[in-house]
């Protein structure tokens, strides 16, 4: 029988696009020489990461499994009575919402704040099974508005509270307070953060389900698409500020080994389109969710002799040479 195999996850935030992840997941939990050890979440990636170790403390893997069908088919649910604002992806003119997020406060526009995506959240999580030991480790990430500041809200911090912070987007969502101060989306500061996989443990794997595109081919003409990449690059520079920080350590003598599965690498419609990650509904998630699977298959097949050896992802070629290129002269690689 194989050695059994951990694997510490790094969820990325992306809205919607948060149900590849959950594909991905789905056909992760079925590999019987595979555990999951550490969860770092942020935004959507928060929220699945709370599901399947919520799941996993009541029943195991099929118990994760189930725990997160329940979330996206939730929030589909609760975003029903919006669909019609939120994309209509096939008649675009009809967007109203969409088009109008980058210019509409929150404040003014969504009186609500979160209460829907709360409510699913009482119903799907538990806080006092994601402390359980039989439940993998989850650490999620916001912003605090005030200082700019990323929190990490480790295993004992976590609540519901926590998570709504972590998807907090600042345009859609009124900042969530948690004692006396007022949080964003993590994705500003992290995406995910990465250090709580590692820390204390200089020889482990992680697999990162990536969600933000690193280039786009096209220059965005439109204020919303704008925006979009303008919140892609923010995350972009704080993930590969998180590699740096992890390559430093194995420079160090530590053997860190990353894997990525990313969302941009699928031949899909919905794959890099920005305004699917503010889309809600069953279809677009079970497509999304199957590319995950289909996905996860794959670099299963491929990639799975590497765990515990190696790393399947070259960080340097992919995320630090490239943000190299444009250093100042004198400029010298740690």
């Amino acid at each position: 029988m194989a050695a059994t195999k951990i694997l510490n996850l790094a969820l990325q935030g992306g809205g919607a696009h948060g149900a590849y992840t959950w594909g991905v997941l789905d056909r992760l939990l079925e590999q019987p020489d595979i555990e999951i050890g550490r969860i770092s979440g942020t935004s959507a990636g928060a929220l699945n990461g709370a599901a399947l170790a919520t799941g996993y403390a009541r029943n195991g893997r099929e118990g994760a499994r189930a725990q997160l069908r329940s979330l996206w088919t939730r929030v589909a649910a609760a975003g029903l009575p919006l669909a019609f604002f939120l994309l209509p992806l096939r008649k675009p003119s009809l967007g109203l919402w969409d088009d109008a997020l980058p210019l509409i406060s929150p404040y003014l526009a969504n009186p609500l704040g979160m209460a829907p995506l709360r409510q699913v959240l009482n119903q799907v999580v538990d806080v006092d099974a994601l402390q359980r030991p039989e439940a993998p480790s989850l650490f999620v990430n916001a912003v605090n508005v005030h200082t700019g500041l990323s929190r990490v809200f480790g295993p004992d911090e976590l609540s519901v509270d926590a998570l709504l912070a972590s998807a907090c987007a600042p345009l859609v969502f009124q900042a969530v307070q948690i004692e006396k101060a007022f949080y964003w989306d993590g994705s500003y500061g992290g995406n995910p953060m990465l250090w709580p996989l590692y820390d204390e443990k200089a020889d482990t794997d992680l697999f990162m389900i990536e969600l933000t595109p690193l280039q786009r081919a096209e220059v965005p003409m439109t204020a919303k698409n704008i925006l979009n990449r303008i919140n892609e690059i923010a995350s972009i520079n704080a993930l590969v500020a998180e590699l740096r920080e992890m390559d430093a350590c194995n420079r160090r003598g530590a053997d860190i080994r990353l894997h990525v599965l990313s969302l941009a690498d699928e031949e899909s419609p919905s794959a890099l389109e920005p305004s699917v990650k503010r889309s809600v509904g069953m279809a677009l998630f079970e497509s999304l969710h199957q590319t995950g699977r289909s996905a996860c298959e794959r670099w299963l097949a491929q990639h799975s002799d590497a765990l515990g050896t190696r790393s399947s992802t070259d960080i340097d070629g992919k995320y630090l040479q490239p943000y190299r290129q444009g250093a100042p002269a004198g400029f010298v690689k740690e």
